[in-house]
Order: structure tokens, then C-alpha cells, then sequence
């Protein structure tokens, strides 16, 4: 039925809980048809120990490790090839997403083709991060007519359309670039509002390295879809409205 992804570097505070919060969703609603693929990105701490105490656990639970750091994106892509179900969910290796906002998912995951959230509770982020995401949500209106809330958000994707795409980004920019790709496809989806926690990790919201990224990710993905194969993202998915107000 379902797949959940988690990328981990030097996860070994979180992965446990992270684990913890996907069994608590899948408790709560009842679902046994699933596996959680876990890919280790060359992490230089105790995250693998952390992984084997959740394979003693789960027998459902397939570990994969590169044995250097290769980025997110090519982590997600290795992770993405050994998925088997037919939607999958990409869960961050920090716990970022609580079990309520998982359970939400799955209840609403057969609703449309890709499940989309965005988070409402911004206020426990930085000033810098939120103006960022508001800066990265506009660039991507603006140059590929992604009317969403948050082009970065975590989404239920259905995976034959999304391991059909031709996927370029190293780096975290990957998630941008799946969902601007599936938004220009003959798909269905739906934006949910959700609360996500407080991450535990300090990120750098901007390095060079990151710019770099987004940068050269964003000029690959604008000649894919605009210039070189313009023809196969010429549909716009289908929004739908999966509350009844009356």
C-alpha cells in the first residue's frame, strides 16, 4: 500500500523516534501492507546502530547504506529505486514530522495522486527560513506556474509516475524538483494544512554549498521542462478540493 522513505545523515538522536512516529501512524490507522526503507548516507555517527535495533524490531524495515556521503539527492534516488509500493511517503530522518501529521496523511492518501502538506504552525521557524521559503515558493511560481503552498512539502507521491521522472538534483533541491515535475503531469492532487515539529538538528538554512545547489538545479529543471522535453510538461495536474464545507 504505502513505502516510507528516510534519508539519514548523523541521525542518531532521531531515527529512532522517527521510526516510532511512522508505527504510531500506521497503528492508528490500521494499515499493515507497508515497508520503510531507510537509507544511510554515509553518516559519520551512531545512526547505524540506531538502524539495527529498528530492524530487531520491524521485519518490514529495508536498510540501505552508501559508504560515503553522496548528498540527499542521490540518497533519495538509491532509496527511491528500492521502494515496492505503489505511493510513498518521504519522512525526514530529524522527526520533523509527528505521528498526528503522518496519520493525517495516510487517512487522506487515496484522495488524489499526491497528498500534499504545508506547514501552518511557521512561527517555529526562523525569520531567515520563512523568508526564504517564501522567496524559493515565488522563483518557482513565477518560472513554472506552481500555484502551492509550499513547493518543498512533504507529499504522499505515487511512485510509478514519480520513478518515471528523470531526476537531476543533488541535493535537497530533488523534492522541488518532483513536485514541480508532477504538477506539470497528468496527475490529481490536493494541499493539506499541517502542523510539523520544531527540528531538534540546527540547520544552515544558507551555505554556498546550498546556493550552489539550488542554483544549477534550478538551470537543469528550467531547460528539461522549457526548452529540451517542453512537450511532456505541457498538462497541469488537476487540483482538487477534498473538503466539504456545506
Amino acid at each position: 500500500m504505502i513505502s516510507f522513505l528516510i534519508c539519514a545523515f548523523n541521525e542518531e538522536k532521531e531515527i529512532e523516534s522517527t521510526f516510532e512516529s511512522i508505527q504510531k501512524a500506521l497503528l492508528a490507522t490500521n494499515i499493515i501492507d507497508y515497508e520503510v526503507v531507510i537509507v544511510n548516507d554515509g553518516s559519520l555517527d551512531e545512526t547505524e546502530k540506531q538502524v539495527q535495533k529498528i530492524l530487531n524490531k520491524d521485519r518490514n524495515v529495508i536498510y540501505l547504506k552508501n559508504e560515503k556521503n553522496l548528498g540527499y539527492g542521490n540518497t533519495l534516488r538509491k532509496g527511491l529505486k528500492n521502494i515496492n509500493k505503489d505511493k510513498f511517503l518521504i519522512v525526514p530522518g530529524d522527526n520533523d514530522l509527528p505521528a498526528d501529521t503522518i496519520i493525517y496523511a495516510l487517512n487522506n492518501m487515496n484522495k488524489a495522486d499526491m497528498i500534499m502538506f504545508f506547514p501552518v504552525n511557521t512561527d517555529n521557524r526562523s525569520k531567515i527560513r520563512n523568508v526564504i521559503s517564501i522567496l524559493y515558493r515565488l522563483v518557482y511560481l513565477i518560472f513554472f506556474d506552481c500555484y502551492v503552498n509550499y513547493i518543498n512539502a512533504p507529499c504522499i507521491y505515487p511512485t510509478k509516475n514519480v520513478k518515471s521522472l528523470n531526476l537531476k538534483s543533488n541535493r535537497f533541491s530533488i523534492i522541488s524538483e518532483i513536485t514541480t515535475k508532477l504538477l506539470h503531469s497528468d496527475i490529481t492532487y490536493c494541499e493539506l494544512p499541517a502542523f510539523f515539529q520544531k527540528s531538534l538538528r540546527k540547520r544552515k538554512t544558507v551555505t554556498f554549498q546550498n546556493l550552489k545547489d539550488v542554483i544549477i538545479s534550478f538551470i537543469k529543471i528550467f531547460f528539461e521542462m522549457k526548452v529540451e522535453s517542453k512537450n511532456k510538461f505541457k498538462k497541469k495536474a488537476t487540483r482538487l478540493n477534498i473538503y466539504n464545507f456545506n
